[in-house]
């Protein structure tokens, strides 16, 4: 039990992972092989709207984040998105040429892409959504309200 309370957070992000790299992997699938998009124009489709997906869940239930007011929901958007645009750059590339390697299915190789693609995006999401320092960050804030409300005494 407490093995899983330790890795709480990393399971509940691969099971959303999960689901986000299905979400990229289907929505590649249907413009790449259905509606025959260029590769990388398909491939990044698919991960804006993964990634859209993946923003809200990692937000909300992984690292669970109150979305506190809009300008501070934008602030993380933004930097979720600058932080992905590392993977996706990662992504197109890797596709690109291992498609044109490998003879392999492009849904296999996807697969493997999403796979260290996560890795990726769960550490740099870790830095984003301050989980580590969101205890340290509340009791700043109740101690400059404390310091805040004493002066105002």
């Amino acid at each position: 039990m407490g093995l899983i309370k330790k890795y709480r957070n990393f399971l509940v992000y691969c099971f959303f992972g999960f689901l986000a790299s299905l979400i990229n992997i289907g929505i590649f699938d249907l413009s790449h092989n259905y509606f025959h998009i260029t590769l990388w124009i398909a491939n990044t489709i698919a991960w804006f709207i993964s990634n859209f997906f993946s923003f809200f869940v990692t937000k909300l239930y992984v690292f669970k984040s109150e979305i506190e007011n809009p300008k501070k929901l934008i602030k993380e958007g933004f930097y979720f998105l600058v932080s992905r645009i590392f993977s996706l750059i990662f992504d197109d590339v890797f596709m690109i040429v291992a498609v044109w390697i490998f003879p392999w299915n492009n849904l296999i190789i996807k697969a493997i892409d999403q796979l260290i693609v996560g890795l990726f995006n769960y550490f740099s999401s870790k830095l984003i959504f301050n989980y580590q320092n969101r205890h340290l960050i509340e009791r700043l804030k109740n101690l400059k309200e404390k310091r805040k409300s004493r002066n105002e005494i």
